[in-house]
């Protein structure tokens, strides 16, 4: 077949069930799915120990694993907007990089209609004193202030009647998913991790903690404050506040020694 990184072709392979997942709601098998593992915000859950095999391994790469590629099926997932009726508002990546409910993430904690359409939210009128808030208490005066951001941001958003709302694939819009250009970009990244290095890391001769750290810095899994804001765990609001910072500057001082010990196992082993 001429395959040549049997795992990258198959993370493009499960993407492909990814792509269907988000573009073949009404079929039999998604229901099959939906009544195992439920579904919230449009978006069918992973079902934790009691999950098969493969839908854990689609979950992975819907969740952003693949290759040392970071998020790479999400980041080149976005949704186009038509009439707003098959759009949830907060859940769905249809304005700028990440979804609302992760750049406004304390007004989604606050909202009542978390699971409301697009339509719904622009019939009821999103300007900062519009009917689509509905807060669960008062907002403090800095709340009130992230109402007013994100209402700037809709206030060119006209929905189109009669145009259905649509998912596009970033590498192909106008064919969508295709696991040739897939693979493709999961081979070809910038953000490709050497895999001669993720090996070396787990050297004999290399502790045991060092050997994790630096692994997880391959991979992107340090809690970085880009990647805990991409997974909700902190917001637009406090990411860049001095304690975070603080933690940031050691993590970099923690980093750069092991740098430095990572080099010297290297040398050693040779």
């Amino acid at each position: 077949m001429g395959v040549r990184r049997v795992g990258a072709f198959n993370f493009s392979l499960l993407g492909k069930w990814c792509w269907r997942i988000l573009n073949d709601k009404e079929g039999l098998w998604y229901r099959v799915l939906k009544a195992r593992y439920d579904e919230v915000g449009g978006r069918l859950q992973e079902g934790g120990n009691q999950s098969s095999l493969w839908w854990h391994m689609v979950c992975r790469v819907r969740e952003g694993v693949g290759e040392g590629v970071w998020h790479w099926f999400d980041d080149n997932v976005r949704r186009v907007v038509g009439d707003g009726t098959g759009t949830l508002f907060w859940y769905d990546n249809w304005l700028g990089e990440i979804p609302l409910r992760l750049k406004f993430l304390r007004l989604f904690d606050l909202s009542v209609r978390k699971e409301s359409m697009m339509e719904e939210m622009s019939r009821l009128g999103w300007e900062e004193d519009g009917l689509a808030w509905v807060w669960r208490r008062c907002l403090l005066a800095w709340e009130e202030e992230s109402v007013r951001e994100c209402s700037a941001l809709l206030y060119n958003i006209v929905l189109q009647d009669n145009v259905h709302d649509s998912w596009r694939w970033q590498l192909d819009p106008i064919r969508g998913y295709s696991v040739k250009e897939s693979y493709r970009y999961i081979t070809n990244s910038d953000v490709m991790t050497n895999r001669t290095i993720v090996d070396d890391v787990w050297l004999k001769q290399i502790p045991s903690k060092v050997s994790l750290l630096v692994w997880r810095l391959l991979q992107n899994r340090l809690p970085t404050k880009d990647n805990l804001f991409r997974r909700g765990v902190i917001n637009g609001d406090i990411r860049n506040g001095f304690a975070f910072t603080f933690e940031l500057r050691r993590l970099q001082w923690s980093l750069g020694r092991c740098t430095t010990l990572v080099r010297y196992f290297f040398s050693s082993s040779r």
